[in-house]
Order: C-alpha cells, then structure tokens, then sequence
C-alpha cells in the first residue's frame, strides 16, 4: 500500500512535505511555490495523497485546503521512516507570526486546521505591530487564497475571558488548534 502511495518523487515530495512540517492545511498554490513545483503536478499528486486516505480533503469558499490525516492507519509507518531521514520543516507562516511584535501566544485555528466554521483563524495575545500585521495579513490571504479572520488581544483580556470560559475563546481551544508561541502557559506553571 505504501508503495501505491509513493510511486513518484513528487508524491514523495509532498507526503515528506506533510510529515515533516506543522500539522496546518495547505492549498495547492501555497505547495506548489514552497516545494517549486508546478501547479497542476501539485494538484494531481495532493488529490491522489487524498484519495488514498493519507491527507485530509476540505473547501471554504470553493477553495480546496489539504491536511495530513491524523487517523491515517499507514501514519505512524510513514512518519517514522521521514523523520528519522531528515530534519523537520520550518513554517514560514510560524516565523512571520513570531515577528509581528511582542507576541505572548499565538494560536492557529479555523481554517488552518480545518475547521471552516469557526470565527477566527489566526489569534494573537500581546503587542502586536499593525504596520507588521497589515503586510502579514496580505502575504497570509494570498497564500490561502482566502480572508484570515484574525483577533489581537491583550495578555490581560486574553487572561480574563480564558479564566471566564468565554466562548470565542473556548471555541478556539475546544477545536483542534496550532500553538504558535505560548509564553502565558510556562507561566503558570
């Protein structure tokens, strides 16, 4: 079956692509610049890695977004075997958000991690540089070929409504989510 799944090295490509680097849905456009692919390759090898079950397939607005699949049952096989065969991705989508100021936490949801229906994508606790997050937001919406839904928060609110159980923020945490940077937490413990 492993072999059915990787008979090419753009197959290969893409699956190590999705193994190595954070577990966040990527469209076809943002594989293909990042892996210097062409597109319609891309497609066909993401759309193939999904039929065969080992990415996760979801749309928002027409547009597709693709995941590695968690409950993949060649999975823990796959990830064994590139992780042992080189280092880790960096996500450029991580580093830009640890540069937009002083961030205390960083939280990834909504359509980075599937689930289209929530209200906010991306969430940032802390000082956060506008100018940074205007040009942030603009490379961010055209890489996902999608609006980001955003939220900034100071420690302080970020604290209280956490504290209160308010709901926009349980909805993030209740959900699968993308820890960015967390500083809030070691300080607690």
């Amino acid at each position: 079956m492993l072999e059915d799944i990787i008979d090419s090295k753009i197959d290969s490509s893409i699956l190590s692509f999705f193994l190595t680097a954070p577990e966040r849905s990527f469209s076809v456009t943002e594989l293909s610049k990042r892996l210097g692919m062409p597109y319609l390759k891309t497609a066909h090898s993401v759309n193939k890695l999904a039929s065969f079950g080992a990415l996760r397939l979801f749309s928002k607005k027409a547009k597709k977004y693709y995941l590695i699949n968690s409950k993949y049952k060649l999975l823990p096989e796959m990830k064994s075997f590139w992780l042992k065969s080189g280092p880790k991705y960096q996500d450029e989508l991580f580093t830009a958000i640890k540069h937009l100021g002083d961030i205390k936490a960083a939280f990834l949801s909504g359509i980075f991690c599937g689930h289209t229906s929530l209200p906010v994508d991306i969430l940032l606790v802390g000082r956060v540089n506008l100018n940074k997050l205007s040009d942030f937001l603009k490379a961010a919406q055209k890489m996902m070929g999608q609006e980001i839904n955003y939220s900034v928060m100071s420690v302080k609110e970020f604290e209280q409504r956490r504290d209160t159980f308010d709901r926009f923020i349980k909805d993030i945490f209740d959900y699968r989510h993308l820890t960015v940077v967390d500083e809030l937490v070691r300080k607690r413990k």
